[in-house]
């Protein structure tokens, strides 16, 4: 069995699934206990059913912004020969040439690696994951891993502009 080495980041677990399931459990109860107290005591400029429909849209915006930024990341690992992509329920091994291209996105805190396939794969057709200082170490570590990719993309671009 090849090595697998994690090229995600440690904190993948917490923010796709720790952190949305605690704000999800904690704040819900917090929106719920302000929904259904009277909140007679708030003065102006906020009436208190202004002041209930401003708790819910920051409990619903954070979570739609967990999901946008964390919620569809994913763990992953490279060897050799294949890619490891796993979402804490289920895991997929994938071959190098079934990827298409890797983009790096720079998010100003952390990196987001997007990988598209050429593809639809049990994570759809492109996966996402926060890197790692290793993502970067194993491609200089095993650059026909880079290469491989790089040839089959290019074979892909090529076939694309003969079809035009």
């Amino acid at each position: 069995m090849k090595k697998i080495q994690p090229v995600s980041s440690r904190w993948t677990f917490f923010l796709k699934l720790a952190f949305p399931l605690l704000w999800i459990i904690i704040m819900g109860g917090i929106t719920i206990l302000m929904l259904i107290s009277p909140l007679e005591n708030i003065k102006e400029p906020f009436s208190p059913s202004t002041a209930k429909a401003m708790i819910i849209g920051f409990y619903l915006t954070v979570i739609g912004l967990c999901y946008l930024l964390f919620m569809r990341t994913n763990w992953v690992g490279l060897s050799t020969k294949h890619l490891y992509v796993s979402n804490f329920f289920k895991s997929y091994k994938y071959t190098y040439n079934s990827i298409a291209k890797f983009e790096e996105k720079n998010m100003l805190l952390y990196t987001i690696v997007v990988i598209h396939f050429h593809q639809k794969t049990k994570f759809g057709k492109s996966i996402f994951f926060i890197r790692n200082h290793y993502w970067n170490y194993f491609l200089e570590k095993h650059p026909e891993v880079v290469n491989e990719i790089v040839a089959v993309a290019t074979s892909e671009q090529q076939d694309t502009v003969e079809l035009q």
